[in-house]
């Protein structure tokens, strides 16, 4: 039988103060503004503006915005060189009169990074006692490193909403197009169009619902990666090149989560597959 979480309910209370009268405060913490983020941010703004809901916002990513990103994310030409988190914090924030932080000095790469976030978001909520905190991670990376990082802060976590989300790179051959073999070409026309977006639970210091680690097993498998601060520019720029389509995808995917939370209180997706080219998506309920 499918289940669903009602947040109310499920969470046990550290104060007595009349539950119907609470309300949620979400403290939404999304790590990456690329492709899949940036388009996650003009979606999610716009969602929590048009909402009567008590929430913060922080977008953490170091990185700044190159002219290759004007094919692919939320950019304009004067956007670069100029960081990614600031602007797209700046400009949504000014569209939708939200008050959006941002976090650019470095990459996420030890646990600590996150639980400054939290605490620091913390304070306008720490003296109330009618609402009910709700901590949402939302992972929008391209690499396992950092999947790794969020993982470890999940299962240490005492109440955290986990999204993350995944998109399959184009596989590029070698050389110019014009060059390639029938095969790489066929490889490259038919790559890049799937993704995945998994969201994990826990609360009461329990886990309620498997984060992306365990649904996918090879994430935490793979102890190689290189950490994002490591890697050099060249290695930067050709990692995971993905497709605009699969990046929105993706993007409507994390909104399918962060809607019926933010509307409804509840949850009743684990996790979506989807195919950009095909124009598919699965979800998968709660058990």
């Amino acid at each position: 039988m499918n289940k669903v979480i009602n947040l109310f309910k499920e969470i046990k209370y550290d104060t007595n103060y009349f539950v119907a009268k609470r309300k949620l405060y979400f403290q939404i913490i999304q790590v990456g503004v690329g492709g899949t983020g940036s388009t996650l941010v003009q979606q999610l703004t716009q969602l929590l503006a048009a909402s009567d809901v008590y929430c913060s916002y922080l977008l953490a990513d170091p990185d700044v915005f190159e002219e290759k990103n004007l094919k692919n994310q939320l950019c304009c030409e004067y956007d670069v060189g100029k960081s990614k988190a600031k602007v797209l914090a700046e400009r949504y924030g000014s569209v939708y009169d939200l008050n959006i932080s941002y976090y650019d000095k470095s990459y996420i790469e030890d646990t600590s990074v996150l639980k400054m976030f939290l605490e620091s978001i913390d304070e306008a909520a720490a003296h109330r006692n009618d609402v009910v905190r709700i901590p949402i991670l939302i992972g929008c990376v391209d690499n396992n490193y950092t999947r790794q990082i969020m993982h470890e802060y999940f299962i240490e976590s005492n109440r955290l909403i986990y999204i993350d989300a995944g998109n399959e790179s184009v596989q590029m051959a070698e050389g110019p197009i014009e060059k390639w073999s029938f095969d790489e070409k066929e490889n490259y026309n038919q790559s890049g169009y799937t993704g995945q977006v998994v969201c994990g639970v826990r609360l009461n210091n329990e886990t309620y619902v498997a984060p992306v680690g365990e649904v996918f097993a090879n994430i935490l498998e793979e102890k190689d990666e290189i950490a994002p601060s490591e890697m050099s520019c060249a290695e930067m720029s050709a990692s995971d090149p993905q497709r605009m389509i699969t990046n929105k995808f993706s993007a409507l995917c994390l909104m399918t989560f962060l809607n019926e939370l933010i509307a409804c209180g509840e949850l009743s997706s684990h996790y979506i597959l989807f195919h950009a080219r095909k124009g598919y998506m699965r979800q998968f309920a709660i058990m």
